[in-house]
This record gives C-alpha cells, structure tokens and sequence, in this order.
C-alpha cells in the first residue's frame, strides 16, 4: 500500500511540476511581502534623508509620523492664507468694477463736454464770419412829400426869425478911474436852424 501511494505522489508530481505544497507557498508569499516591505521602508527612508542610524523601521515610522504633522499643519496655514487672498480678491474686483465705473462716467462727461466745446466753436466762427448788423435808426425825411408840402395859392407866409440881444448892465466902481460910457451889447447866444426854418425845395424853385 505504501509504495502504490508513493508511485501514485510520483506520477502527479511528473504530471503537474509547477504544484508545490501549501505550506512552502505560504512561507515564499511572506518572503516576498517582507522583502517588498523592506524596499519600500528603504524609499521612505531615502526621501526622509535619514541616516543609516536611524533607518530602522521604529525609526522611519516615527519620522515619516511627524514629517506627516508638519505637512498637515502646513496644509492649514496655507487654506488660512488662500481664504485670505480669496477675501482680497473679491475686494480688489469690486474696487476693480468701481474704478471701471468711474472711468466710464468720466468719458462720457469728457465727451459731452467736447461737443459742447465744438458746437461753441462752430457757433463763434458762425458769429464772426456773419456780417455786422447795422444799427437801424430812425431816418429823417430830407424833404417832405408833395402832398404835405403844397400850399395854397397866395404869396407864401415865411417864418422870420428875430435876434435879439439881452442887455446886461455891468457896473465896476472904480475909484481911480473916471465914469466909463456902459455897453449895451453883449455876446448873442447861438441859435441853430430847426426844420421848421429850413425852406422848402419847392417854394425855393417857384418864380417870384
């Protein structure tokens, strides 16, 4: 019975080589875990840059440990910082829209007040390239109309025109000096011609 067993292990053995036993497959599989562990313990160890006194697994666990604090409270402090930027961002935009306003309101203030200066200027150039407006003042007819001046028939009635000199009495007593004959005539005052004494052309080109 034993050696049918053993020839029968033997036959599938030569038939399925690759088969092992479970117990040597587990012991390989833990081999390769503790050697993939060890490679990967080695990287953390290189990018901690520890030494080889401290390249233990205790060791580059407790660094990897607090490596991982420090970036955690780094990670804090910078969303503190990227909130406050936010918050500055948001008041830099409305600044932003405030002072686009005010340029907007400001160039349309300038362009009005530009029209305003042009249609000015084209009003003066308007006004001096425009000819002088005479003065218009009442005329005095230089003669008067037949109508008015016809007369009726008979010798003309003329207006005489009188001067006749004011006397003034100066008198000076002089102790010196004798009685000095008084002087009666004194400077006439000018009279100008109105139209009442202006002749009419008329009258003027009848024969006498």
């Amino acid at each position: 019975m034993g050696a049918e067993r053993s020839q029968t292990c033997l036959q599938t053995s030569k038939k399925n080589p690759a088969k092992v036993p479970k117990r040597i497959h587990k012991a390989e599989r833990e081999k390769l875990k503790r050697e993939h562990l060890n490679e990967l313990f080695l990287e953390l160890a290189g990018a901690l840059e520890l030494t080889e006194q401290n390249s233990g697994k205790a060791s580059v666990l407790g660094e990897t440990t607090r490596f991982v604090k420090d970036m955690i409270d780094q990670i804090k402090s910078l969303q503190k910082e990227n909130a406050a930027l936010l918050t500055e961002t948001q008041y830099v935009t409305v600044e932003r829209n405030e002072l686009q306003d005010e340029t907007c309101n400001l160039q349309k203030q300038i362009s009005e007040l530009k029209n305003i200066i042009k249609d000015r200027s084209v009003q003066t150039n308007l006004d001096l390239n425009a000819p002088a407006i005479e003065s218009q003042e009442p005329q005095l007819p230089t003669y008067f109309p037949e109508e008015v001046m016809r007369l009726p028939a008979g010798d003309p009635v003329l207006n005489r025109v009188f001067v006749i000199p004011a006397c003034q009495v100066h008198t000076q007593p002089d102790s010196g000096m004798g009685n000095k004959p008084i002087s009666n005539v004194s400077k006439p005052n000018p009279r100008y011609p109105t139209s009442c004494d202006s002749w009419p052309f008329q009258l003027l080109g009848k024969p006498s």
